[in-house]
């Protein structure tokens, strides 16, 4: 008897449009990235440029957003959910940017964390801990894994046991969110990369793989990216560096 598929794993599944839609959403969030980056100078609020990043947006004719932008300098890295300030940029200070637009309904999503003019060795760490997280999950599901929960503890084991964090740290100490989520007309779509999910990633869905560290007082990182799950493996539809050399802004 054929299972019958319910309306979250048919939406799942993208067709070529709607992946094209998807894609030219993040290569406009590349651009806007690009732009922002360019903008960056000591004393600039995280609200000024979050209100560069919403007006780039507009100029490159992609208004309706995905969601907020998340702009956070130093300390504010740490919140996952932290809400632009007057917080200026000083030297040595960590900046995250998470954020995204809509291509006729579809969304891109995206995370980088960058570090103003120099980088401390604790910083370096913890960037280089989360990429290799990434792309240890990224190894796997080239080698066809789909089950997500088998995803997510991946990192995470990886994380605990190299920071000798508590997996049921609270907020704003450890990996604190789930590895990431499908896209589509809405940010955060089925499947979700949980520790305790039991979805199947299916061939042709896009999801985020977003592996972050926290500590309070201190900052954090997250790197995301998009990937179309393909039948071989997968795609990496990002197509911005993560290398550590090209995080530290001079």
């Amino acid at each position: 008897m054929q299972k019958i598929k319910l309306i979250h794993e048919v939406r799942a599944v993208k067709s070529k449009k709607e992946l094209a839609n998807i894609i030219k959403a993040q290569r406009i969030n590349e651009r806007v990235l690009k732009d922002a980056l360019e903008i960056l100078k000591i004393g600039i609020t995280e609200t000024e440029v979050e209100d560069f990043i919403k007006k780039s947006f507009i100029e490159y004719k992609a208004p309706i957003l995905s969601f907020e932008p998340i702009v956070s300098f130093g300390k504010n890295t740490a919140n996952i959910h932290h809400k632009p300030s007057r917080t200026k940029l000083r030297v040595g200070d960590t900046i995250m940017f998470d954020f995204g637009c809509t291509v006729n309904h579809y969304c891109s999503d995206m995370t980088r964390t960058y570090f103003y003019k120099k980088i401390n060795k604790k910083q370096e760490k913890i960037y280089q801990a989360v990429l290799k997280s990434q792309e240890m999950v990224i190894g796997r599901m080239e080698k066809g894994e789909r089950r997500a929960k088998v995803l997510d503890k991946i990192v995470r084991n990886y994380l605990v046991k190299k920071f000798r964090i508590k997996e049921s740290a609270k907020l704003h100490s450890g990996f604190v969110h789930g590895l990431g989520h499908g896209v589509g007309t809405v940010i955060h779509e089925w499947p979700n990369l949980k520790p305790n999910s039991e979805d199947i990633l299916p061939v042709g869905c896009v999801m985020t793989v977003e592996p972050g560290l926290y500590f309070k007082g201190f900052g954090g990182v997250r790197i995301e990216d998009m990937f179309l799950i393909t039948k071989n493996g997968c795609k990496n539809l990002t197509n911005v560096s993560k290398n550590i050399k090209d995080m530290i802004l001079k």
